[in-house]
This record gives C-alpha cells, sequence and structure tokens, in this order.
C-alpha cells in the first residue's frame, strides 16, 4: 500500500503514452465539484470587498481557523461515512459503511472509538488505513495562520451561497513537501463573522508509482454554528470519477458529523492570550430544533432531512437506481462589464492558466475550463478534457510560458484571445521538445465568471 493511498484501484497501470506534439493541457481531476456549485450558489461578483481589503480578511479568517482548530478538540461527536461505487446504469456495484466516535478517555487523551465494524463490499477499489485518515482528519479543512505560507490565496469575489453572503478564494499549495497531504480547491468566508462556512475541493496530490494509482475525489463540506460560538464541519458529500489508466470509476460518498458535545465543565479556548467563546459569543442563524446545535449555511439538510442509508441491501447490484438530482437551471449572467475590465480580466486568467500548468495546479485548472472543453492541436488532432488527464497529472503536458502578443475580442458572452506562447514537451527521460504556439482560445461567461471551452493551436515560424 501507498504512504499516502487515497483511493486505490485494484490494477496496474498502463504504459505512458508518448508525446509526439506539442500539447495546450488545461484540466483537472473532476468535473462534480463545479457542478454542485451551480446548484447552490449565486453567480459570482468579482467585485473587492468594501471597507476591509483582501490582506485583512485573510489575516481574520486564519486567526479564526486557529481558534475554530483549538476548540473542536475540546468537543466529541460521532462521524458516519457511507460510500458507494456505481456501475454505468447507476447501480450499485459495491459499498462501504463506518460509524466512529471521536471521544476523550479516563486520562483526557483524545481517541477513536469504533461504534460498529466497517461493512466493506468494494469490489473495483479499496479502501486503506490511509484512506481512513484523510477522511478522519482532513475533509474538515483547516486553514490557519501558520498554515497560510504553506499556501497560494487567490481573492474571486463575492457570492451568496445558501443564504450567506461569503468572499470567495481559491486556495493551492505554492510547494508539496514529500509524505505530506494539502488541500486544494475553494473556500467561502462569511462577510460578517469572517469564519470558513464551506470548502469545496480535494485532497493534493494524487499519487503515481510502481504500486498503482491513488487518487482522490473532489468534495464540497458544510459548516454549522455549534453552540452559538464555533462553525464546526457538519457534513461532506462527494460525486466524482477517479479516472484510472485503466478505468474510470463513479464513487459517491457522504460523512456526517453529529452530536456535537463538549467535555468538560472547566475547558477555555485560549487564544492570543484571550479566552474564546465566552458569553460574547456570536449570534446564531437560524435555530433548528432544539439543543445547542444551530445552522449555519442552508444548504446541507439536518439529520432528520437528510434520507437514512443504514439498510443494508442483500444484492446491491439489485438495488434501485440511486436517483439524480434535476438538473440545475442555466445561471443567469449579471449585466457585461466594461470591454476594458473585460480583456484585462481574460489576460490575467490567460496568465493564470499557464502558471497553474507548469504548477500542475489541477484543481484550479478544473474550475477553468468546461466540460466540453477540446484542445485542437497544431496537427489537426482533437482532445477532450478527460483525455488530457494523466498528462497533466503526470508532468507530461511540459512547462508554458508567460502568453505574449495578446489581442482579445469580447462579443458578449463568448470572447476570443489569440496570443502566443513557448511550450516544453518532454519526449522521453532525457529530451524536452520546445516549440512556440500561437493559440486561439475561446471563453464563453456563465454566472458571471469566463470559462474556457476550447483551443486551437498552431506553429509559429522563427
Amino acid at each position: 500500500m501507498g504512504p499516502n493511498g487515497r483511493w486505490r484501484a485494484m490494477m496496474t497501470p498502463c504504459s505512458p503514452r508518448l508525446c509526439s506534439i506539442v500539447l495546450l493541457a488545461f484540466l483537472q481531476v473532476t468535473s462534480a465539484f463545479p457542478q454542485m456549485q451551480q446548484q447552490e450558489d449565486r453567480p459570482l461578483d468579482p467585485s473587492l470587498p468594501e471597507g476591509v481589503t483582501v490582506r485583512a480578511i485573510i489575516n481574520r479568517f486564519a486567526a479564526q481557523e486557529q481558534i475554530y482548530k483549538q476548540a473542536r478538540e475540546h468537543y466529541t461527536y460521532r462521524q458516519v461515512v457511507r460510500m458507494q461505487t456505481l456501475d454505468d446504469r447507476g447501480f450499485p456495484d459495491g459499498e462501504y459503511d463506518d460509524t466512529f466516535d471521536v471521544t476523550v478517555n479516563d486520562q483526557g487523551e483524545r481517541v477513536t472509538k469504533q461504534v460498529s465494524q466497517p461493512r466493506d463490499t468494494l469490489k473495483r477499489i479499496r479502501v486503506t488505513s490511509e484512506d481512513i485518515d484523510d477522511i478522519r482528519n482532513r475533509l474538515p479543512f483547516v486553514l490557519t495562520t501558520d498554515e497560510i505560507p504553506d499556501y497560494n490565496i487567490r481573492y474571486r469575489g463575492q457570492q451568496d451561497t445558501s443564504g450567506t453572503h461569503a468572499y470567495v478564494f481559491d486556495i493551492s499549495p505554492k510547494a508539496m513537501e514529500e509524505n505530506r497531504r494539502y488541500f486544494e480547491g475553494r473556500i467561502w468566508v462569511d462577510s460578517n463573522q469572517y469564519q470558513i462556512v464551506k470548502s469545496a475541493g480535494k485532497a493534493v496530490p494524487d499519487i503515481y508509482n510502481e504500486n498503482g494509482e491513488n487518487l482522490f475525489p473532489s468534495f464540497t463540506t458544510y459548516r454549522e454554528l455549534v453552540d452559538g460560538k464555533y462553525w464546526f464541519p457538519s457534513y461532506t458529500k462527494s460525486d466524482d470519477y477517479l479516472h484510472f489508466s485503466t478505468d474510470s470509476i463513479h464513487v459517491v460518498e457522504t460523512v456526517d458529523y453529529i452530536n456535537y458535545k463538549r467535555f468538560g465543565a472547566e475547558s477555555r479556548i485560549i487564544f492570543d492570550g484571550k479566552q474564546v467563546g465566552s458569553d460574547e459569543s456570536q449570534p446564531s442563524r437560524d435555530q433548528r430544533g432544539s439543543g445547542n446545535r444551530q445552522s449555519g449555511p442552508q444548504s446541507p439538510p439536518t439529520q432528520n432531512d437528510r434520507p437514512q442509508n443504514n439498510a443494508t441491501p442483500a444484492n446491491p447490484q439489485q438495488s434501485a437506481p440511486v436517483q439524480r438530482p434535476r438538473a440545475p437551471q442555466q445561471p443567469v449572467n449579471p449585466p457585461p462589464q466594461p470591454a476594458q475590465y473585460v480583456q484585462q480580466a481574460l489576460m490575467s486568467l490567460e496568465q493564470e492558466i499557464s502558471d497553474v500548468i507548469t504548477k500542475r495546479e489541477v484543481s484550479i485548472l478544473n474550475r477553468i475550463l468546461t466540460d466540453d472543453y477540446h484542445l485542437i492541436s497544431a496537427n489537426g488532432d482533437s482532445e477532450s478534457k478527460f483525455d488530457f488527464l494523466s498528462d497533466v497529472q503526470k508532468g507530461r503536458a511540459g512547462t508554458f510560458g508567460q502568453p505574449e502578443n495578446m489581442q482579445v475580442e469580447v462579443n458578449g458572452d463568448r470572447a476570443i484571445v489569440i496570443g502566443e506562447r513557448e511550450e516544453s514537451i518532454p519526449t522521453d527521460r532525457n529530451r524536452v521538445q520546445t516549440a512556440r504556439v500561437r493559440f486561439t482560445d475561446t471563453f464563453v461567461r456563465r454566472a458571471g465568471e469566463w470559462f474556457l471551452i476550447q483551443t486551437k493551436e498552431a506553429g509559429v515560424r522563427r
């Protein structure tokens, strides 16, 4: 088993595909994440915040995360994990269930207690000890003041998400140390309380080695207000395809965090020399039934509202097909922005694309590309988004220089950017092919954001 495995296909990897043409690679692991966002979020407003700087917002929510991280150590709770793999018809062909309590022993030490023996009928993938560690410790992504220097943090705008007005940031690691896991994706920060209320992305990196392939699904984690003080995880969901070299496997997973209870009447949370969470607690948003647990964003259903999935079907392959959510209505674009603003934004986006491809920040690329994105290379070959996955992930797409001589033409909700750049593509272990490429990128505007739908390449004579 790999040291940092997430999902492992029980198969051997294919031989690497040789790079025979100069490629333009803008891809990522999954398309489920942006679809989930469109179902739940209002259009993104790219305007800067008023009355506060972006740096101040980052500093504030990072400090709140430090408080949250310390506070959660003083709570017990139960975690319920449900997982399925689905066949091409949408029928479950394997399941995994696990329930455990995070509690405290007589010595005051934090321990995990198994409530019942996990039920595992998975056939095409298997859950490893590293998988369990991710489920228990990494899905509730935390970004504290100490961790801020490890990440690129890009402000994207403001957005109403499930009844909460939030500042939106994209997060990606600056560098990846060996044997360390990171988060790559998007976070939503409440504009009043400066606390993370939702995160969506994946654990990185995916692992490819001689032992197999370890791929990580994208997920969305919602938080809710507990005891009127702390925004704790309440629900994580994932509906994603894991694209192995020989197969794509559809995985559906939910994780519920329930029964938060504070232990020790004298427990105190200390941050920066001050007690946190005293009588001056922040007001809650909506009351949800009785007890101390109060809701934050309205999107995740309550435990009573969510369907219970505890029953074990006699034959998973004969279970009823999983109900797919109805397709969301096409998001309405806000009024068009001035052409000069759009031109500058698209040129900045082109520069970012070159950067994230070279750095393999695939989660960010996934949100830039449409699902039907195609690259048409200089020799006329067409590559789909998912055909390019392994090349980008394994570094075979090469490095991209900064775009030059760009020209932007805007026509309503569509735009074309023409420019040139240097691309270096590895052809074997010891050689790199460098070429100057003229690209023509077509962008579309959806829900206020620009997405890349097509790239055409042509060679440039020196």
